[in-house]
């Protein structure tokens, strides 16, 4: 018996040191949350302020996105228009198929409107309205729509219709479309729509304003949700782009060809959430690099102009830290003066790019001008 309770007393230790590892303050960074179960293929979750990919699966693979589509045509559509401008009904609109509200020929609705049921309602016919009040034809705003994917580097996109009804040669991905789903929120209006569950709109058809529903039933059930569309086709399947907020910290979690895309959605943000820290990747305080100058027999320490963190889920993230500047700069130097940058990947994926100012103000004198033209002579007789 009291070999039984001695071979009991080692084990039962173990078991208290692992219980107080998992309740002492800190242990979280050590233990990382296991990831969410997806019944989607084709998912992205990234951070809202850094674009930082946080999880994801196929989330490069190019898709019909169905009417998240949308969220560039509104996107567009608040860059190039004033929400009080007033927009005429074509007839090609008016042919728009369903999901439409039935708008007609010759009749005028404010962009901020069409903007509004275009976002909450997924309405087509309201998505052409604004393609042709824009650039007057649907195609060339498609066309509009593909080059501002471009830029801001969603490179598997290319839009077909302002829509997002299936088309031959139309698509987009899970981390494209939440890049885009991202500088949409940075807009006051289309942030303010696509976190409202329920709104007024003056349909002309109409006396009496309708009262419409969001179709992101997220913004009611999910914790801090803030966003932002519905999409839903036979060759697309069920989509959502959707977003949160927590202590002033957005995602954006992408599903595309979901069978449970609200909650899918809610799953990797609650994931994202929960199970993410912060890392200091750059600061400010600290000097990041040191320029030599010799032929004033000086150096300057460069500082990042404003922190950084990315974040992790128990391991730090695969960082690559690159430097671009010329160094070939001339006296006098200000303290804070920009004097280059760095380029911040994570991932694979370029994340940041932020000011590397001078520590210290150097100013030109006399001296360290004598000693440029001395360091100068000096190489080039080493040259000859």
């Amino acid at each position: 018996m009291k070999r039984n309770l001695r071979m009991k007393k080692p084990i039962i230790k173990c078991i208290l040191l692992v219980l107080l590892l998992i309740a002492a303050p800190g242990a979280k960074s050590g233990f990382a949350k296991a990831a969410p179960s997806i019944s989607s293929n084709y998912y992205c979750l990234i951070d809202g302020e850094t674009a930082q990919v946080l999880w994801g699966k196929n989330q490069d693979e190019k898709r019909p996105v169905a009417s998240t589509t949308k969220i560039m045509t509104a996107l567009l559509a608040v860059e190039y228009a004033d929400l009080d401008e007033i927009a005429v009904v074509s007839r090609n609109a008016q042919l728009t198929p369903e999901y439409a509200i039935d708008l007609r020929e010759g009749q005028t609705l404010a962009i901020g409107e069409l903007v509004k049921i275009a976002l909450l309602r997924s309405a087509n016919d309201a998505a052409v309205v604004l393609a042709e009040h824009i650039t007057g034809d649907e195609r060339l705003f498609a066309h509009l729509m593909s080059k501002k994917a471009c830029i801001l580097g969603a490179y598997n996109t290319h839009f077909e219709n302002s829509s997002g009804l299936p088309s031959a040669s139309g698509y987009s991905s899970a981390y494209d479309m939440a890049l885009i789903s991202r500088l949409a929120l940075r807009d006051v209006y289309i942030a303010q729509m696509v976190s409202t569950a329920k709104d007024s709109f003056q349909h002309p058809s109409y006396r009496q304003p309708l009262t419409i529903t969001n179709t992101n039933s997220l913004l009611t059930t999910f914790p801090g949700a803030d966003g932002i569309k519905t999409g839903t086709t036979n060759a697309a399947g069920r989509c959502l782009a959707a977003s949160a907020t927590r202590d002033q910290r957005q995602l954006i979690a992408v599903c595309l060809r979901s069978g449970q895309r609200f909650g899918d959605c809610a799953r990797l943000l609650e994931y994202g959430f929960t199970s993410f820290e912060p890392a200091l990747v750059l600061d400010q305080h600290q000097p990041f690099k040191t320029v030599k100058l010799p032929e004033y027999q000086l150096h300057i320490d460069l500082f990042p102009d404003r922190n950084l963190n990315l974040w992790y889920d128990g391991e730090q993230p695969d960082i690559i830290r690159e430097v671009v500047m010329d160094y070939a700069f001339e006296l006098p130097v200000q303290k804070g003066e920009p004097l280059g940058r760095v380029l911040i990947y994570a991932g694979g994926r370029h994340i940041d790019s932020v000011n590397l100012v001078s520590g210290q103000t150097v100013k030109r004198t006399a001296v360290n001008q004598w000693l440029k033209r001395w360091f100068k002579g000096k190489n080039e007789a080493l040259a000859e």
